[in-house]
């Protein structure tokens, strides 16, 4: 088994991949996979120039595949990718333009990807200056954005990445692709002055729940006064770990870099790792999932007691370390990206935003290229414990006003009025869930009138003719 191992954002030197690649090269069990130091690719592309993109850098690595890769396998044979951070997006991206049509002749077999920021990055939206300045992100280079803009929370590249990925069954085609995080915060990286390279559930960068391939889309279409469900999806099952003690970042815990040359197989990374490669059917890949799933489970629970243990005491019904984020695409039925609007979440028997449960909101991030995505990052646990409380019961809403609201265009105010239990498969702890809200633009039959008054001269009687008009009705919807 060839294994290429695709490196994250602004890297300009191979030692990011620390002992890692030498240690996998060592092990006993990876050389009975074939693997050896001979058979192991380390890329170096480029993502600081401003003009390169992360569908350009895509394209790049078809041509070496081409001619590095392809002509050294046999046949039937396939390659692994081991990434790490932006290296996830990438060969994601690389398998959605040339393998799509067809994913059984992709010659990619395994991709194991660590600390993806599949679903963007909320340091990200920081920018060029300040992102070269924070350790756990860059490396001492002011970095590209064209990359950058796929980075932050929102981008419309990732969500039409992501929105593609829902139709891919990788596992059917013998792809078998896994999601290994931490969210441990390396405190030597930690800046005062930013709260995201801290923030709970993330691994100083990236989120879990951002990381995350298992996720879904919910599509809300205005009728009337009501927002009504006409698609849900979800992506095929995928492996995610959560792998206990790592950050992003660093030669302590960094979930790469910490991965001593000599390693035997005892580090997390290294141990998961080789599992996902040794994965060769359906059933085997299910079974990895099954324990990382449980990996995860004890991850969280651990890294949750001891956070209560050594900062602060709260009653266990709030006791959390599972968060889970909502990326909101907003507009209007003629496809107009709407700037200006408010989008509310309510609960409770009259669906009000005042019967939230007080500490769920972490953090909102809107995107700077389009304002009509925002990204919500809530507290999965507190959500899930305040809808089993009998006053609050199993009512979950969202309320979209967006402006204006009169005149000859306008928009009228639209709500979401459903149970928390339906749309909880997708509200998840460690999931993003896409919702794709479109609501209907309203034009009155006054914008555009026909007069056979011919006897109208000058611009001041055109002006008190028609400065008053009516409005008039709306138009007829297939108008």
């Amino acid at each position: 088994m060839r294994v290429v191992f695709v490196h994250g954002w602004s890297v300009t030197h191979l030692n990011t991949y620390g002992g890692l690649p030498a240690a996998l090269g060592r092990l006993p069990a990876a050389q009975q996979l074939g693997i050896d130091i001979q058979h192991l690719y380390l890329a170096k592309y480029v993502s600081f120039s401003d003009e390169v993109t992360v569908e350009d850098i895509a394209r790049g690595m078809e041509h070496a595949v081409r001619e590095e890769i392809l002509p050294h396998l046999a046949r039937g044979e396939r390659f692994a990718c081991i990434t790490h951070s932006t290296g996830g997006p990438v060969v994601r991206k690389w398998i959605e333009l040339f393998h799509a049509a067809n994913l059984r002749r992709c010659p990619l077999g395994h991709l194991v990807m660590l600390a993806p920021a599949n679903h963007g990055s909320a340091l990200a939206q920081l920018g060029k200056g300040r992102l070269s300045r924070l350790k756990s992100f860059a490396t001492g280079v002011q970095p590209g954005v064209g990359v950058l803009n796929w980075l932050e929370l929102g981008s419309d590249q990732a969500w039409e990445l992501n929105r593609d990925w829902l139709d891919f069954d990788c596992t059917a085609a013998r792809l078998y692709v896994f999601t290994l995080t931490g969210q441990t915060i390396e405190r030597k990286f930690y800046d005062n002055l930013n709260s995201y390279t801290g923030e709970p559930g993330s691994d100083g960068v990236v989120r879990a729940a951002a990381a995350n391939l298992n996720y879904g889309l919910l599509r809300l279409d205005q009728e009337g006064n009501q927002l009504v469900i006409t698609d849900e999806r979800s992506a095929a099952p995928s492996g995610f770990g959560v792998l206990p003690g790592l950050a992003h970042s660093g030669e302590d815990i960094g979930i790469m870099r910490s991965v001593p040359p000599n390693d035997d197989g005892s580090h997390p990374t290294l141990h998961w790792i080789m599992r996902c490669l040794e994965v060769g059917t359906a059933a085997a890949y299910r079974t990895v999932c099954r324990h990382l799933e449980t990996l995860t489970a004890a991850t969280q629970e651990a890294e949750a007691e001891r956070t209560e243990r050594n900062l602060f005491r709260v009653a266990r019904e709030f006791r959390t370390s599972r968060y889970c984020q909502l990326i909101v695409r907003l507009n209007d039925d003629r496809g107009t990206r709407l700037d200006d609007y408010e989008i509310l979440f309510t609960a409770g028997p009259n669906y009000s935003a005042e019967d939230l449960p007080p500490g769920f909101f972490v953090d909102r991030q809107r995107n700077r290229l389009n304002p009509g995505k925002l990204t919500y990052y809530f507290d999965h646990d507190v959500m899930a414990d305040w809808f089993e409380r009998d006053e609050i019961g199993d009512h979950f809403g969202v309320k979209v006003v967006a402006r204006p609201t009169e005149g000859y265009a306008y928009y009228t105010v639209a709500e979401y009025q459903g149970r928390f239990s339906a749309v909880q498969r997708h509200f998840a702890p460690n999931r993003t869930m896409m919702i794709d809200i479109t609501v209907r633009r309203h034009v009155r039959t006054g914008v555009y009138q026909l007069s056979q008054d011919i006897n109208l001269s000058g611009r001041s009687r055109q002006k008190d003719k028609f400065a008053d008009q009516p409005k008039g009705e709306d138009l007829p919807p297939d108008l």
